[in-house]
């Protein structure tokens, strides 16, 4: 799909992360691109998946997700912790899949992570991991569970 959005100079993290999650929404894999970092070291880490270090590797990730179809993906409990040119995204992410005409839902937490440059607000960590419902529920409500870290 090519890429409605021209490379914006985004003034907020806040204006950044929408505009990422738009072009989820639009399964425009340029647009989410253009939204990352130039950082060769940023970092992406999707739900059991690996660590993935760098833009070609950020880039395979998502294009393969993208072909699966556009990610709608709604938000909640929006926690941002800023510092000069350093922002810190921590959020749920709702993500609404259809299989087998089906709809499901799967709730991931999300820390997404935006650092200020020459281009503005852009992307430079994203890492989601599945999360149980009730994200409220506290490690003392949870008998025999196991807490790595």
């Amino acid at each position: 799909m090519k890429s409605t959005l021209s490379p914006l100079r985004y003034d907020s993290s806040e204006a950044a992360e929408d505009a990422i999650y738009d072009a989820l929404a639009r399964g425009d894999l340029e647009a989410l691109m253009a939204l990352w970092s130039d950082e060769e070291d940023s970092v992406c880490i999707h739900p059991s998946g690996p660590r993935l270090l760098g833009l070609d590797a950020i880039r395979q990730s998502w294009a393969l997700i993208l072909s699966q179809g556009n990610l709608v993906v709604d938000r909640s409990k929006i926690q941002i912790i800023a510092a000069g040119t350093l922002a810190v995204h921590n959020l749920i992410e709702t993500i609404h899949v259809v299989e087998a005409g089906r709809a499901r839902a799967f709730q991931m937490a999300c820390t997404n992570v935006y650092m200020h440059g020459s281009r503005g607000w852009r992307m430079v960590l994203h890492h989601a991991a599945a999360v149980q419902q009730d994200t409220n529920q506290s490690i003392d409500d949870r008998p025999n569970a196991r807490v790595l870290h």
